[in-house]
């Protein structure tokens, strides 16, 4: 592609590049399908069209905000953010339709779908109004990032196919049962309390999977992904002993695997019994590096010393590294969809504007299994706008600075005080932040197919590959108004003008840019300006990229 240019408006060719087949970098020669993947395949590669308008008046807090929430076909706005955040996005959660037979909303057109088995055709619309938008979703991902779903029974087998095939089955990090409900329904045979959430990595990491001591400088650079550990619960160490160490926790001494320098009897000093390590397992240390441990005060041999050898754990010396996440997702520590309904309520006078939200304290856990605090998190499928607040509410907790993009298709609720889903999800952000004492704004767009009529360069961010939290700072140039931005170590220059005075080409040019940015129009109605920029020093001459007139 010419430096000169960049992605132009749909027609005008130098498209962005085609979106690469799922799974390429797997070597699994595996497949699923169904009537209708094809097109669904197809859509996946279909190229970005239509902008993003900037809508300041919906925003909060337009001009500093560092989140987006993007009103709009995902399917859509994926293709459109493919440029400006492809590889950069660490976390994506999705929680989408579940297929319960009802039909879909989102504007796809799969016309082999409708053909075949009754069953097959059931699942067949579902499959091919997800596959191309979880192809995207890899897309996005950075090599380090994960996606998880929400599913329940009915789509969940199905689901597991499609992401084997689109991310690799060595990918798959998890699949969590969430207890969603606590009570017990009677209408029918069997009560059903759960769903899951399904978690695949971009690239799923081989080894130093496990935060410790002994690897924490690698682990941070260890590509690919691993779940941060969880935080320590201090509820669980205690000092019955008063060690100067503080509280401590006694864990069992023996590992996996059988290793016979790791096999040797332990004798307990206190009954003169000799310890061998169960079945299939070794201890975790030979006898020498044993002996250093015993003579430090770290082992022990039961509360009434007459068991087998235990490990004394410091909560100080753990604290650093954490502990290990379970899979299992009870509804009292991560919500329930009642506690999630009852959050909303919350912050809508008791109202409950928006079906089944999840708990943001299920959210929550995932942001924290996932994310550093300056990370990058995605929905596509934002709903109410529950992943938004658990991220303001993570951030409150933590410090942390981590931002979220909200995809959500203008849905109408009939209730006119927010028409649409989308306004309602730029509502319980506004709220929700209120609520937290959170400062953090977002920035409102639509995705339309057309441009705006009035210049305006927010809506080149995306095509130009820059990230919609770009801030942007105007700069007055004479009879012109350019905004100056930085982007990774650079200075850039937008000029969203449709002409360029002589004057205004003389005090542009002696700008200190990286990159200059103009409208097409303006360069061809200006033609002395490229003679000009041609006539600087290299040293001083600016990257030029064009973008469609306005």
């Amino acid at each position: 592609m010419d430096e000169h240019r960049f992605w132009p408006a749909p027609g005008e060719g130098n498209e962005p590049p085609a979106l690469a087949d799922p799974g390429v970098d797997d070597d699994e020669d595996y497949a699923f399908t169904w009537p209708g993947k094809a097109a669904a395949r197809a859509e996946a590669r279909a190229p970005a069209r239509g902008v993003l308008r900037a809508l300041p008046a919906h925003s909060q807090g337009f001009d500093d905000a560092p989140h987006a929430v993007i009103e709009g076909d995902n399917l859509a706005v994926l293709r459109r953010l493919r440029g400006a955040y492809g590889g950069r996005v660490k976390m994506i959660y999705i929680d989408p339709p579940y297929n319960t037979g009802g039909e879909f909303l989102y504007p796809d057109n799969f016309r082999d779908a409708a053909r075949g088995h009754p069953d097959g055709r059931y699942h067949a619309r579902w499959l091919s109004m997800m596959y191309p938008r979880l192809a995207l979703a890899r897309e996005l991902l950075r090599e380090d990032g994960v996606l998880f779903v929400s599913i329940d029974d009915h789509e969940v087998h199905v689901l597991r196919l499609v992401l084997d095939e689109l991310f690799g089955s060595r990918n798959f990090v998890a699949m969590f049962p969430w207890q969603s409900r606590t009570s017990r329904q009677n209408d029918t045979d069997l009560c059903v309390q759960h769903e899951y959430v399904l978690a695949y990595a971009r690239r799923r990491r081989t080894r130093h999977r496990r935060l410790k001591p002994g690897n924490q400088t690698q682990w941070h650079r260890e590509p690919g992904f691993a779940a941060y550990p969880e935080r320590i619960r201090g509820a669980r160490y205690r000092n019955p002993d008063n060690d100067p160490r503080g509280p401590w926790k006694a864990d069992p001494f023996d590992a996996p695997n059988l290793r016979p320098r790791l096999t040797y009897a332990i004798r307990n000093p206190n009954t003169g019994e000799d310890f061998w390590p169960p079945p299939g397992r070794c201890w975790r240390t030979g006898p020498e590096r044993f002996e250093a441990l015993r003579a430090d005060g770290r082992i022990v041999f039961g509360r009434g010393g007459r068991a087998r050898p235990q490990l004394k754990v410091f909560l100080e010396e753990k604290r650093a590294f954490g502990e290990v996440a379970a899979t299992w997702l009870d509804g009292v520590t991560f919500g329930t969809a009642t506690s999630g309904t009852r959050e909303l309520q919350a912050l809508f006078d008791g109202e409950v504007p928006f079906a089944y939200p999840k708990p943001t304290t299920l959210l929550r856990f995932l942001l924290r299994l996932a994310t550093g605090p300056d990370d990058l998190v995605l929905d596509f499928f934002a709903g109410s706008g529950a992943t938004g607040q658990a991220v303001l509410a993570q951030n409150r907790e933590d410090g942390g600075r981590r931002r979220c993009l909200l995809v959500q298709l203008p849905e109408p609720t009939g209730d006119p005080r927010w028409p649409t889903i989308a306004d309602l999800t730029r509502e319980r952000l506004r709220r929700a932040a209120a609520a937290l004492g959170s400062d953090e704004g977002f920035r409102a767009w639509r995705h339309t197919r057309t441009r705006p009529a009035r210049p305006d360069p927010w809506h080149w961010l995306p095509e130009l590959g820059l990230p919609l939290d770009t801030r942007l700072h105007a700069v007055p140039l004479g009879a012109t108004t350019a905004h100056a931005l930085e982007h990774e170590g650079q200075h850039w220059f937008l000029v969203a003008s449709e002409t360029l005075e002589d004057a205004d080409q003389e005090v542009l040019l002696a700008r200190e840019m990286d990159v200059l940015v103009l409208s097409r129009r303006a360069l061809i109605t200006a033609p002395s300006f490229q003679r000009r920029l041609d006539g600087l020093p290299e040293t001083r001459r600016p990257r030029l990229k064009t973008v469609p007139a306005l």
